[in-house]
């Protein structure tokens, strides 16, 4: 029986070592870039602009409007300050309530340092991903699922707080159709049931609107009431 012979061992400065070497440490390089995990909706700043208000210590509210948002920091154009620290509440159309503390200030507003719990992040987080599409276009809010909800029927309650009944043609998480008498005018602002919507065009029999805040998918049915 003929024994194999080992291959005598690479010595340092033998070409084949280095090659080998070179080899091992790209396909390590390669498996990181693949493992890589994939940031977080909101992480990147999105340059919108978003309505709201904000609420100040001292209790005072005043209008506001971001002109970037992300998960960490809000830049807010503002008639007013607080202190740098100061612990404030910004209630922002499309996006709801967000809490953080003032960590820049400049004469024309502030920047607000995100403070909030992992449930309300994950919800922060699609939110951002949600305007994000809005701003680059690839968000057709036209192009949601529709349904007809089981309570049709609903209270419009116009800018200047004149009400009246309305019908729900259809619905979906952004928006609706709504069959009513007389319809208010494109670009005003109502109130359908208790969900605040911008009145975006006329139909024949009514109007459609977006909604200020859109229904989450967990929250979103047949069984939905506005």
């Amino acid at each position: 029986m003929v024994e194999r012979q080992q291959p005598a061992p690479l010595r340092s400065n033998d070409p084949r070592a280095t090659r080998l070497l070179i080899d091992r440490t790209t396909v390590a390089d390669a498996l990181k870039l693949h493992i890589q995990p994939e940031s977080e909706p909101g992480t990147q700043p999105i340059h919108i602009r978003v309505g709201g208000r904000y609420l100040l210590p001292g209790g005072a509210e005043h209008a506001c409007e971001t002109r970037s948002l992300s998960l960490a920091v809000i830049d807010v154009l503002a008639p007013e300050s607080g202190l740098l620290g100061d612990p404030v509440t910004l209630y922002l159309d499309d996006v709801g309530p967000v809490a953080g503390a003032i960590q820049s200030i400049r004469p024309d507003g502030f920047t607000l340092a995100v403070d909030v719990g992992p449930e309300r992040r994950a919800r922060f987080a699609a939110r951002l991903d949600w305007l994000a599409g809005l701003a680059s276009g690839r968000t057709d809010q036209r192009s949601d699922p529709r349904i007809v909800p089981t309570v049709r029927s609903v209270e419009v309650r116009r800018a200047d707080g004149q009400v009246q009944s309305g019908t729900i043609i259809d619905l979906s998480m952004t928006g609706a159709a709504i069959s009513v008498a007389e319809r208010p005018a494109v670009g005003e602002v109502v109130t359908l049931g208790k969900r605040r919507a911008t009145v975006v065009r006329h139909l024949e029999t009514g109007f459609a609107v977006t909604f200020r805040l859109p229904f989450r998918p967990e929250t979103f049915g047949l069984h939905v009431m506005l």
